[in-house]
């Protein structure tokens, strides 16, 4: 969701979705993933916050944020602080290829929700399958002739010159894994690029 927020879901077979948001080092604070009504909207929906209660949102107003008499489209609820970080798990009807809207807030520094409003918020949108594929580790494949990278990450290496080596290795399905390595540098600065035409760092204008 951003550098401190993760969303981790799963589909499962009998038409429902495991899900769990966490937010790191945030146990001074408090989280909250909620279901919007409309759009990415926090106004009218209803929303798990890590204090373990679901809320109704029915305004800014922290006067019109109450607990919720029902729990809408959440079916299971817990939370926890873990390592931590702010751990919310719940589950909800997401069976098909369907599009699931969130909304994700938290305060990194107050408990004191809804007095202290989130200092960040985001609408999430979930594609949700009814068959998740995993996705296979790659394989690698060896080109049929290569100097030995000396990297055991890597299959094949070239000497750019006497400073700077290129080490790559290509894996089947269909991409190429690479590194350049520049000795004693670490004064200094290192690139490697794309050219558009040939071997030109700039990218040629036509008029």
């Amino acid at each position: 969701v951003d550098s401190r927020a993760m969303l981790h879901w799963a589909a499962l077979s009998n038409g429902t979705v495991d899900a769990q948001l966490v937010v790191s080092q945030n146990t001074a604070g408090w989280a909250a993933v909620g279901f919007p009504s409309t759009g990415f909207n926090m106004i009218g929906s209803k929303a798990l916050v890590s204090d373990g209660m679901v809320y109704d949102l029915n305004g800014k107003n922290p006067s019109l944020v109450v607990p919720a008499t029902d729990m809408g489209a959440f079916d299971s609820i817990s939370t926890t602080v873990e390592s931590g970080n702010q751990v919310l798990r719940f589950s909800t009807n997401g069976g098909g290829n369907t599009m699931l809207n969130l909304v994700v807030a938290y305060h990194t520094t107050s408990s004191g929700f809804p007095v202290a409003r989130h200092e960040e918020r985001f609408g999430v949108e979930v594609l949700i399958t009814s068959t998740p594929m995993p996705t296979p580790p790659p394989v690698v494949v060896t080109p049929p002739s290569c100097t030995p990278s000396s990297n055991p990450d890597f299959q094949c290496q070239m000497a750019v010159d006497s400073r700077a080596m290129l080490h790559w290795a290509a894996l089947s399905n269909g991409t190429v894994d690479a590194q350049l390595v520049v000795s004693q540098n670490t004064a200094g600065w290192a690139a490697v690029g794309f050219p558009s035409t040939g071997f030109n760092m700039i990218r040629p204008v036509c008029r």
